[in-house]
């Protein structure tokens, strides 16, 4: 079988199985999808690039524009939401599949193998953690798609000599991929720091130039355009780098190490499990051990084959660990690098290129066949209990409650404050702002119901004109209740509905 028609096996396999995970879910599950069909509609309606839920339509800084762009060309074509929601949906599905090629791609190139090539393609077309992305919409599959294209023309220019036109082109595709998602910006030193290396400075800065003809004229509008919110605003809806730096200054230094102690400690367990055969603290010490060898066999196996690849998921990471966020959806969103990663460990293993001595290529071939193992049990838990819809399945059973509530009891001028503004906007046409203000407090700290009150729903309440407040989780049914409960009380319970509560707002 040519090697042609491998990749369009492995694009249709994608595409059937991103296809079927296609639903009707409502948007806004986990706040950024909902954020990004706004801007969409935004962009899409002649509107400017604007958070049309929010009284007075501040201008949209904190998303870089380049999926609600391709977003709004859809829906200038099928206007009609929540209908259109199906085929944003269904572009995901096409990102996938190209990402599943493309990866196949990049391993073929730098292992030289096409089985092992096929083996990561085929792991990606069915690959869970991805799947669970693609379900939502979010700015992932988009960026892997641009990511590895830009990781295989990369590392191919790598292997032989630059041309200008080729830097200019690889510049470009860094921009691209960074308005998507803002983490492409890690590909600048993944691809600058071995051309300094080789003392290609003209080369690099062709690459860097070109980057920021692309990105120039977004950081300079941003930069003019920047919003003048209110305080339990700024974390969602404001620049990413100011939300760290606010942090950084009320926790200091120490806001780092607390950080990665988290967010390390999660990436493992999730490791742990979806790499474990068997369950309980002594497997999952075998698979991270197992883990980090192999991990450390790539490395020095593809360091002269994949050094931009592996420079730039060292950034990625690096990043990841230090943002105090759950890790996991940013690990999700690189899956098939770390495959990869995995895959170039055991054709390391099979081919030996490390020169080891026998007892420890079988030791390195058993922790290598126990991650297959794990993983491949992993994935047969999540196709039975299709847990790739589990978020979206909560999320929208929540989501369907409020905005039923909300239609049935309060007037399109009203304004409404909500854990999941965004889809009360979107499905209700009501402005909409957050319940809770977001800080880097809320992954690191645990805060009182009085500390949410002081600096979320409190000023929330002073700033805009809200009717009414909409609670669906435990954290902010407690700050409402705590308002609701002081002896000069802001709000007052209305009514109790399934998954929720809905509070008046008192006359001041």
């Amino acid at each position: 079988m040519t090697w042609t028609r491998t990749l369009w096996m492995i694009g249709v396999l994608a595409l059937v199985v991103g296809l079927a995970v296609v639903d009707r879910y409502s948007v806004g599950v986990f706040h950024d999808d909902a954020m990004y069909v706004i801007l969409a509609k935004s962009l899409a309606t002649g509107q400017g690039y604007r958070y049309l839920n929010i009284p007075g339509s501040p201008v949209a800084t904190h998303f870089p524009p380049g999926y609600p762009a391709l977003l709004a060309i859809s829906w200038k074509l099928l206007p009609g939401f929540p209908a259109n929601l199906v085929v944003f949906k269904t572009l995901n599905a096409f990102f996938f599949a190209a990402s599943a090629v493309l990866v196949a791609t990049l391993v073929r190139d730098r292992l030289g193998s096409a089985r092992w090539a096929t083996a990561v393609a085929v792991a990606t077309a069915v690959s869970v953690p991805l799947l669970v992305l693609s379900t939502m919409l979010l700015s992932e599959l988009t960026f892997l798609a641009l990511l590895l294209a830009t990781l295989v023309v990369a590392e191919r220019a790598m292997d032989g000599a630059f041309t200008t036109r080729g830097a200019v082109a690889i510049g470009a595709m860094i921009g691209v991929a960074t308005l998507v998602r803002t983490h492409g910006i890690v590909l600048v030193p993944a691809i600058v720091l071995p051309l300094l290396w080789r003392r290609q400075v003209r080369t690099a800065g062709i690459i860097v130039a070109g980057a920021l003809v692309v990105l120039l004229p977004w950081q300079l509008w941003s930069s003019v355009h920047a919003p003048v919110l209110a305080a339990p605003l700024e974390g969602n809806y404001g620049s990413y780098i100011g939300w760290w730096i606010r942090g950084f200054q009320k926790a200091g230094f120490a806001m780092i190490p607390a950080t990665l102690g988290r967010t390390i400690a999660e990436a493992t367990e999730m490791m742990a499990q979806l790499f474990s055969p068997l369950r309980g603290a002594a497997a999952h010490a075998v698979t991270l051990t197992s883990l980090g060898a192999l991990a450390a066999t790539a490395v020095g196996a593809l360091g002269a084959r994949a050094r931009v690849t592996l420079l730039f998921l060292a950034g990625y990471l690096a990043i990841v660990f230090v943002w105090p966020f759950p890790p996991s959806r940013f690990i999700w969103g690189v899956w098939p690098l770390l495959l990869f990663v995995v895959a170039g460990a055991g054709w390391a293993i099979g081919t030996n290129v490390l020169q080891w001595p026998k007892p420890a290529r079988l030791a390195m071939l058993a922790a290598f066949a126990w991650l297959c193992v794990g993983y491949a049990l992993y994935e047969v838990r999540a196709v039975r209990g299709q847990w790739w819809a589990s978020i979206s399945r909560a999320g929208d059973r929540r989501i369907a409650s409020a905005v039923a509530w909300t239609r049935a009891n309060t007037a399109i001028g009203d304004v409404v404050a909500a854990d999941d503004e965004g889809a009360i906007y979107l499905y209700t046409g009501r402005l909409a702002v957050p319940v809770a203000s977001f800080t880097t407090d809320h992954y690191l700290g645990n805060r009182s119901a009085v500390l949410e009150a002081s600096e979320g729903l409190e000023p929330l309440l002073a700033a805009f004109p809200l009717r009414t407040v909409l609670v669906g989780s435990k954290r902010t049914f407690d700050v409402t209740q705590y308002l609701a409960s002081r002896p000069s009380p802001l709000v007052a319970l209305r009514e109790r509905f399934d998954g929720g509560a809905a509070y008046t707002v008192l006359p001041r």
